[in-house]
């Protein structure tokens, strides 16, 4: 879905000269008759094409199996055909009903030339080619089959197809041999000591032109994605479509097709070349072929790499380890905002890799990654509090763990933890005074989400502010009150019975001038905390 969304998005939309497809459409069919048509009607149209047209190459998107009914049908078309620049259609099968029918062309590649490395070259089992007086009146054919992904879609096209153990070449990339003076195919090959026997290494087909490489990457199955244009069809916009009647009627006016690659097909619902694409559901299959031919020209097919797997695997981990460690550390909004611009960064980099280098990596799974992530830590955050460290000062002695005991809390958090989260509701638990003459450290537990805290809850943090109050003003028949109502409503609460028992205390000594209601670390230390009823921890009386 990702693929096809950015396919779609990034199609160029306008129209390419270089092709023009001579539709088998309705309109033809009606006027012709029914396909097949008869040879000498077809000798007569690619007589036009090359003689009054100038077509610089054509390229059939058809197959002609059988011998035409008409005595002398097969002979006209085969002297239309022979010496000049075209390119017959056939296709392969793996239906096991398929017959193994005509006589196929010279394959393109020997196995010596790919130098017995594995390479997963699509196999098929029959074929249908031409007849033997075309086949060898025109010795140039490419296989015109696709290779549907699991859900239908032609994404994209075999370059080799084997055959017998020999390897025939596409419909696609005969034209563009045939356009470019027939250079022969040379594989490209991986350069590395690494590369066990396993792996191919096939990374490309490269034809030599006038001095340049004209390099076509290709997959793991020797097949390119077709780089579509538009959406498609006559209407689409990409290529020109002129109907075949058009042609053989004389109503197209000459050399209108000078120096163009033309390629015969059909857009008739009825024969059945349709195809389900990204970019339409009813796609004309001779356009596929079309956009794979202006792709080669270009030097612009988009490829998957066979490091793909491993891209997708760092970007994963670094973007994951990153959100790991920062969220943590984040207040709600800014951990939002640091998911968002991950996530920004993953699909910036995997669409100027596309793009710019014409790479197809993976982009799903990391992006799903990073949106989970973020939602899961803010959510923790949220629900369940995050952890809090010991500020850098903090006695070597004293744990968290001996704190969360003595108060009878789960979480400890200081002023800072505080503030980076505001959207939490904090209760002060105490003031610890770490060293004599000292400030004291305001500690805190988190209550829950602003938004979510109950109402009973809200109320016995105020009353617990105003025993707070009162114990550190002295006064401890205040204090008690609280306290007293503050255990009534939290019976369980082991925070409020110390702090009774630290009140019963301070009454047996004569109230101090220089209190500020702080504790020191050392009585802390000088308690020893045990387990009461359901499991809560109860301290000693100071």
């Amino acid at each position: 879905m990702v693929y096809d969304a950015r396919l779609r998005a990034t199609m160029p939309g306008t129209l390419d000269p270089r092709v023009v497809i001579v539709d088998i459409d309705r309109p033809s069919l009606a006027a012709l008759g029914p396909w097949p048509w008869p040879r000498d009607q077809l000798a007569r149209l690619v007589n036009t094409l090359f003689e009054q047209q100038g077509a610089a190459v054509l390229g059939f998107d058809v197959v002609f199996p059988q011998p035409d009914p008409q005595a002398g049908g097969d002979t006209q078309l085969a002297n239309a055909l022979r010496d000049r620049p075209v390119v017959l259609g056939y296709f392969f099968s793996n239906e096991p009903t398929a017959r193994t029918t005509g006589v196929l062309p010279a394959p393109v590649l020997g196995t010596n030339v790919l130098q017995g490395r594995p390479v997963r070259i699509t196999r098929w089992d029959s074929v249908e080619s031409n007849i033997s007086e075309l086949a060898q009146a025109v010795p140039r054919a490419g296989a015109f089959n696709a290779l549907p992904d699991k859900d239908g879609m032609v994404r994209s096209l075999p370059l080799l197809a084997e055959y017998q153990g020999r390897a025939y070449e596409s419909l696609a990339l005969a034209v563009v041999r045939r356009a470019l003076g027939s250079p022969p195919v040379e594989p490209g090959f991986a350069s590395g000591l690494m590369l066990t026997r396993r792996f191919s290494g096939l990374e490309s087909l490269r034809l030599q032109h006038d001095g340049h490489t004209l390099v076509i990457p290709v997959d793991e199955r020797v097949a390119a994605l077709v780089p579509y244009r538009g959406r498609g069809g006559p209407e689409g916009g990409s290529f020109r479509y002129v109907p075949a009647i058009e042609v053989l009627s004389g109503r197209l006016p000459a050399g209108q097709l000078q120096g163009r690659i033309v390629l015969l097909g059909t857009t008739a619902p009825e024969l059945k070349d349709l195809r389900l694409t990204p970019v339409g559901a009813h796609y004309p299959g001779v356009e596929t072929h079309a956009n794979l031919i202006t792709g080669i020209l270009d030097g612009n097919l988009p490829v998957k790499p066979d490091y793909a797997l491993g891209y997708e695997l760092v970007v994963l981990c670094a973007s994951g380890l990153l959100l790991a460690f920062a969220l943590p550390r984040m207040r709600l909004w800014s951990g939002g905002l640091l998911g968002a611009a991950v996530l920004v960064g993953v699909i910036g980099l995997n669409s100027w890799l596309y793009l710019r280098q014409g790479l197809v990596l993976p982009l799903a799974g990391t992006a799903l990654m990073v949106v989970l992530t973020t939602a899961f830590g803010l959510a923790s955050a949220r629900f369940f509090g995050r952890p809090f460290e010991s500020p850098s000062d903090w006695p070597a002695g004293l744990s968290l763990a001996t704190l969360r005991a003595t108060y009878g809390v789960d979480q400890i958090a200081t002023e800072q933890d505080r503030q980076r989260q505001p959207d939490v509701v904090w209760q002060e638990i105490d003031r610890l005074r770490l060293a004599t003459g000292g400030a004291p450290i305001v500690v805190y537990t988190p209550l829950g989400p602003n938004s979510e805290l109950p109402a009973g809850l809200r109320d016995e943090l105020r009353l617990w502010q105003q025993a707070l109050r009162a114990w550190r003003a002295q006064d401890w028949d205040a204090c008690d009150v609280h306290l007293l109502n503050l255990q009534r409503q939290n019976a369980k609460k082991v925070l409020y019975r110390l702090y009774a028992e630290r009140v019963a205390s301070r009454r047996q000594l004569p109230l101090n001038p220089a209190w500020d209601g702080a504790t020191s670390i050392e009585s802390i230390h000088a308690l020893q905390p045990r387990t009461g009823p359901a499991g809560d921890t109860m301290p000693n009386s100071q």
